[in-house]
């Protein structure tokens, strides 16, 4: 069940029911003519899922916390190009 807005209504506030629909994915509008609903207005399958999974790669990369840089061993790749591409000696 979802909320109910006449036709007339539909058309003069589209843009802001589709930032509605955006925002709260579980939001569904439905769209009637004479108490008759005709159509609605949810957001598409494959987008509620992509929802949010930007929030939660940002609380995973938190509780990984910063690598330990004591163990990795910096070089400089810029200055020996050649050895890193080609596996030989640079000029």
């Amino acid at each position: 069940m979802g909320v109910r807005i006449p036709v007339s209504e539909a058309r003069k506030q589209l843009s802001q029911l589709l930032k509605q629909v955006q925002e709260n994915p579980d939001l569904t509008y439905e769209i009637t003519v004479n108490d008759i609903v005709l159509g609605e207005l949810v957001t598409p399958k494959g987008q509620r899922r992509r929802l949010g999974t930007g929030a939660a790669l940002l609380r995973a990369a938190e509780e990984i916390g910063e690598p330990d840089s004591s163990s990795t061993k910096r070089h400089a790749v810029a200055r020996d190009h050649d050895v890193h591409l080609y596996h030989r000696k640079g000029k």
